[in-house]
């Protein structure tokens, strides 16, 4: 018990005092992105843990991490706005830039900026359930399929991953352009499995 109260006092003091200063640059916002994505994995983390020692999702305990938890929520999409903003403005940038092979239906199996790249094609009702219940809202991550067949949360190709490399949320660079960890699999450390229509 002692351990959980410490890890919430912990988690509550770095949404404190380790944000990161004001974006300066497009490397700069797209740091503090990351940043907040792990902290909202870390509070996420330790809310389970509370449920497991038997907290209900009204205690006081869950509720400051919950509230925590939407501070670093509405951070990542102002700052994705303001990444957007710079792409939009940045000739050079409207498109994800990748001049290595790119993974296709025929191929199956590329090796792109990540790492070796796979596709599937499953249900994504269940994925985006979960997305859903860490925050990503359909306002600002609706599902959608994109005209190549890829599967979109939002601005992202929803993506498989190894967890204990890349926790959900994750933003990786795919040979498709940008995706978010949703899903995970029996899948190396680097090793990315794209969510598409494809057979």
């Amino acid at each position: 018990m002692k351990k959980l109260i410490s890890l919430i006092m912990t988690i509550s003091l770095f949404v404190v005092l380790l944000v990161p200063a004001n974006a300066a640059s497009k490397a700069d916002i797209e740091s503090q992105i990351q940043y907040h994505i792990n902290m909202k994995n870390k509070i996420h983390e330790a809310a389970e843990l509370l449920r497991t020692a038997g907290y209900t999702d009204d205690s006081v305990a869950i509720q400051a991490l919950k509230n925590d938890w939407t501070y670093e929520n509405n951070r990542h999409i102002e700052l994705q706005k303001e990444l957007d903003e710079i792409n939009a403005s940045t000739p050079t940038s409207q498109t994800f830039y990748w001049d290595g092979p790119i993974l296709t239906r025929g191929k199956g199996v590329n090796y792109g900026p990540t790492g070796k790249e796979t596709y599937y094609n499953l249900n994504m009702s269940g994925v985006v359930s979960i997305m859903r219940n860490r925050g990503y809202d359909s306002t600002n991550y609706p599902y959608w399929v994109r005209n190549d067949g890829c599967k979109m949360l939002g601005p992202y190709i929803i993506v498989a991953a190894n967890l204990s490399h890349f926790p959900r949320g994750t933003i990786v660079a795919t040979s498709r352009g940008y995706g978010i960890v949703c899903d995970t699999g029996h899948l190396g450390w680097s090793h990315l499995d794209l969510a598409t229509t494809w057979q």
